[in-house]
């Protein structure tokens, strides 16, 4: 009788004991915000997305002829007053050149 008293008590006591452990754990995971680092990592590859995304936009918005409309050449483009004009081909750049205020958008 008394052994199986003092295997149920060493037993509950060792599950006493690995709850006590695996709460330290968990608190100690808490507080060196394991978890909260996972959050942060997803809204940080998010928000990466997002700026690339906003990216790309940007440069298919510049990749326009700026004269006919049409997709541009990367390979032909010009400065002009701080800006970026691409071109679908040589006779675009050479009107724009001749008069590049018709072929500017106004800013909103």
């Amino acid at each position: 009788m008394k052994t199986a008293s003092l295997k149920k008590a060493k037993f509950f006591l060792s599950s006493i004991l690995v709850l006590v452990l695996l709460g330290g754990i968990f608190t100690q995971a808490i507080s060196s915000n394991v978890f909260q680092d996972k959050q942060t990592k997803k809204e940080t590859t998010t928000k990466s997305t997002k700026s690339e995304t906003q990216v790309k936009q940007k440069e298919a918005e510049k990749l326009i002829c700026a004269v006919t409309g049409e997709e541009a050449d990367p390979k032909l483009k010009m400065e002009y007053k701080g800006e970026t004009y691409y071109f679908c081909c040589k006779k675009c750049v050479k009107k724009f050149k001749e008069n590049p205020e018709k072929y500017i958008k106004p800013k909103s």
